[in-house]
């Protein structure tokens, strides 16, 4: 057990069995092997399968039950899903030439992605992008187009591994890595390093430079210096190279990097307010009076379906950055001496908890209700009338009823509430100690957009797959 800023962490790598697994060279692999086969079991259902997304396992199995488990993964274990993606596999095996074996020359050209783009800002577009095209092409209703997006990724994650260095593509373009590691800062794991004086006097900084036991770090990050879990990947391969055993794998408090992070990033910020929009975006589209809307703006503004729902979809997604806006305008009014940019940054990770528990109890219903449909599709997944594991013929029902539910999904939210609550105060006092009334306009904006949630959460829904 040791302590950090309070913060009591208990390092599993002192455990011999764990520390083991974490410098194996096979670990990583034997995690991501059984996603590439999922991976291509989906694609062939999807090119191959029927075309009802209730009978293929492409639709079923990446829509509802991996998106789903995905949110609640990072909420529990970090970015553990990253340890097995495998979309980052198919650039590393080819960069490598190796499914683990460590070698020296990698099939790539190395470039640097350009310092611009070395942000979310790719990231952040990508994900925009795809929740639109899931919105306007219907993604989770056609295995096919489930399918052609499946393979037009890898395309990308294939050219950007071999042009640009290590994985480039997870670190700055992946269209969930904002999401997956935002939201993993409130995971109760964390990998850091034991000590930052030895990373200090470490000349050899093997886990960025990379020797004969492992790789530098794919996503170029300095353990020395790491003090929250939005980029690493939990690849193991720091585990692997500090010949001085300065790596930690902490269990640690829910949200701890919230109680001790001093760095913040616009990007980040903008990012996560992006998130928030999508978030009620996908919510808001689910629900009866979504419909009447829409329908109410083609009438008054005389514009086509495709149009009005693309305006709203930019509206409801930077309606968040708007908003927040305001709040920090007033709170750098309550708070002259901290700049604008600042006080943005800051305050916007105490926005994450809440943000988190909305995403979950969206995915949640999802799960609970639909997730069981996977049952006889696992042994039709194609819909050619195969029964392999003697379900193919059951009716699935539902988890829970709807009234359970609400009620798990309106404890998701108290509970978020309450840790941005938490975290926000936690930041005034760290951050800005001259003045923590300026954080009341921020709990204002997290407050409506919790009530808000709420009263979608409690509306008529209408599910879309």
């Amino acid at each position: 057990m040791k302590s950090d800023n309070k913060l009591r962490k208990y390092d599993l790598l002192e455990s011999n069995a764990v520390k083991s697994i974490f410098k194996s060279r096979r670990t990583q692999f034997l995690f991501q092997l059984p996603g590439a086969l999922f991976l291509v079991i989906v694609v062939l259902a999807g090119f191959y399968g029927i075309q009802n997304s209730n009978m293929n396992f492409a639709s079923i199995s990446i829509w509802v039950i991996w998106w789903s488990l995905l949110i609640i993964s990072l909420a529990l274990f970090g970015r553990f899903w990253c340890l097995m993606c495998p979309f980052g596999a198919a650039g590393d095996w080819i960069q490598r030439r190796s499914f683990y074996k460590r070698i020296n020359d990698t099939f790539s050209l190395n470039r640097k992605l350009p310092a611009k783009f070395r942000n979310l800002s790719l990231a952040a577009v990508f994900f925009l992008v795809i929740t639109w095209a899931d919105f306007q092409f219907n993604l989770v209703n056609s295995p096919l187009n489930t399918a052609y997006f499946i393979v037009a990724l890898l395309g990308v994650i294939v050219i950007i591994s071999i042009i640009f260095e290590r994985r480039s593509f997870c670190r700055y373009v992946c269209p969930i890595t904002g999401l997956a590691g935002l939201y993993s800062m409130f995971a109760p794991f964390e990998l850091r390093s034991k000590d930052r004086e030895i990373c200090k006097t470490c000349r050899e900084k093997y886990c960025i430079s990379g020797n004969e036991k492992g790789y530098p770090c794919p996503v170029f990050e300095y353990p020395g210096t790491m003090e929250k879990n939005t980029h690493c990947i939990l690849c193991t391969e720091c585990v692997k190279t500090c010949h001085r055993s300065n790596i930690s794998f902490n269990l640690r408090s829910f949200a701890g990097d919230f109680l001790t992070i001093s760095k913040t990033r616009t990007d980040e910020a903008v990012f996560v307010l992006i998130l928030l929009g999508v978030t009620v975006f996908q919510t808001l589209i689910m629900i009866r009076p979504w419909t009447g809307l829409t329908t109410d703006l083609m009438i008054y503004t005389g514009a086509g379906y495709d149009s009005v729902r693309f305006i709203l979809f930019i509206a409801v997604a930077a309606f968040p950055v708007l908003i927040y806006s305001a709040a920090i305008g007033v709170s750098k009014l309550l708070n002259r001496k901290v700049t604008f940019k600042d006080l943005f940054m800051g305050y916007a990770y105490s926005v994450i908890p809440l943000g988190l528990m909305m995403h979950l109890s969206h995915n949640l219903r999802h799960l609970l209700e639909e997730g069981t449909g996977v049952i006889p599709v696992i042994s039709d997944p194609f819909g050619f009338g195969w029964n392999l594991f003697g379900s193919s013929g059951y009716a699935p029902a539902p988890l829970l009823n709807n009234n359970n539910i609400l009620l798990i999904q309106w404890l998701l939210m108290f509970a978020g509430l309450g840790f941005s609550i938490s975290v926000g105060r936690g930041i005034s006092r760290r951050m800005f100690r001259e003045n923590e009334s300026a954080y009341i306009p921020v709990l204002m904006f997290i407050f409506i957009f919790f009530v808000f949630n709420l009263w979608m959460l409690g509306q008529p829904i209408m599910h879309k797959h």
